[in-house]
């Protein structure tokens, strides 16, 4: 049996879909399973003639969509005839594995499983809390069709599970955890807990959307120096000049690339040397970088969210919890210091917590559905 992994970008490159292209494709392969990537390119002409005037009325008109080129019924034209292409060309027992819930449909000769976040009718109804445009109403339906037809589908989250099982007919839709995005290359020093109790570095990762949970932390460590704590800030993932303030101790690093092996170096050191990691964003937290934090043994600052909350029911065995009404972020960095036994066992729990959740285990879990 062969595997075509249809994704949106290659599954060569390790920076897509945070990793899990890469890892998927590679773990594929560790099982045994010949793995062809397709990928559902979106036409570049038309592509830039469309989105190019709808970011325009975005940024300086607030204008309000999601319905870029990828969106429209054009994009799922031509990722229909991937499919067919694939049913031309492939053996009836050979599996369609696509990322994402969008596109293509089932092309009715070839099991296909999806793998995804959450289809697009959740991130209207959770996140974006407004209701969707007619031309976006129209895409969600293209989705949910692709959706219906699939022979399997799983989401990574257990809040988007609970949601599609009660929106979708199609009662094959399963959730069996998320997964650390992370290689067999990587190691942990035997010493890292004493790394973590001797640091005094605070990480920070996302990207612009995560900003004001950035500069939430910028301000609550000035106002700490002030009190006499000597901590440092580093911020992964948001461009320098999105972050207005400037300090000796804020090292603002930018995108780092784990496909290059410098930025992959640079970007675990960070994780294995840091005190914490801090994403207080409200709503979401970075769910990928937040599990990497995680197995290297850091304890996570946050305000929660509903997928974070379900997937670690025990969340404050390993977390500083920022609450929306009372407590602060300053008061909970202070604890990882004060309580010193206390952080020491967040350290460990933190990693004891995102064990189940290896590539192995999922590809695994994965491969039982087609089987």
């Amino acid at each position: 049996m062969k595997i075509y992994l249809c994704t949106t970008a290659t599954s060569k490159d390790y920076k897509s879909w945070s990793n899990i292209p890469y890892l998927l494709h590679k773990n594929l392969q560790k099982k045994g399973y010949k793995v062809t990537n397709i990928v559902l390119r979106e036409f570049f002409p038309i592509k830039f003639l469309y989105n190019f005037p709808l970011r325009v009325l975005i940024k300086y008109f607030g204008f309000k969509t999601t319905y870029y080129y990828v969106r429209t019924p054009i994009h799922f034209f031509f990722t229909r005839l991937y499919s067919l292409y694939i049913q031309f060309f492939s053996k009836t027992e050979d599996l369609m594995v696509v990322q994402g819930f969008s596109y293509p449909p089932h092309n009715k000769k070839n099991r296909m499983l999806i793998l995804g976040d959450w289809p697009s009718a959740y991130l209207f109804e959770k996140f974006l809390k407004r209701p969707p445009s007619q031309c976006e109403m129209k895409s969600i339906a293209r989705e949910d069709q692709v959706i219906e037809m699939a022979d399997a589908v799983v989401t990574l989250f257990p809040d988007a599970h609970k949601y599609m099982l009660q929106r979708y007919q199609n009662k094959n839709i399963h959730y069996f955890g998320n997964v650390v995005n992370i290689d067999d290359e990587v190691n942990i020093s035997l010493d890292i807990i004493n790394k973590k109790e001797k640091s005094k570095k605070l990480l920070f990762v996302g990207q612009a959307f995560y900003l004001d949970g950035a500069n939430e932390l910028v301000t609550a460590v000035e106002n700490l120096r002030a009190r006499g704590y000597e901590l440092d800030v580093d911020i992964v993932g948001i461009k320098p000049g999105l972050i207005r303030q400037r300090f000796d101790w804020l090292t603002i690093h930018g995108y780092l690339d784990k496909g290059k092996q410098t930025d992959k170096r640079k970007y675990y050191d960070l994780m294995e040397n840091a005190k914490l990691f801090v994403n207080t964003t409200p709503g979401w937290n970075g769910f990928q970088a937040t599990l990497e934090a995680m197995y290297f043994y850091n304890p996570i600052v946050v305000r929660p969210n509903e997928n974070l909350a379900q997937t670690f029911p025990m969340l404050e065995n390993f977390s500083y919890i920022v609450g929306d009404k009372e407590g602060s972020l300053e008061e909970e960095i202070i604890k990882s210091f004060d309580l010193h036994d206390e952080y020491l066992e967040k350290c460990r729990k933190s990693h004891l917590a995102i064990e189940p959740y290896t590539w192995d285990k999922f590809t695994q879990n994965l491969l039982g559905l087609i089987k």
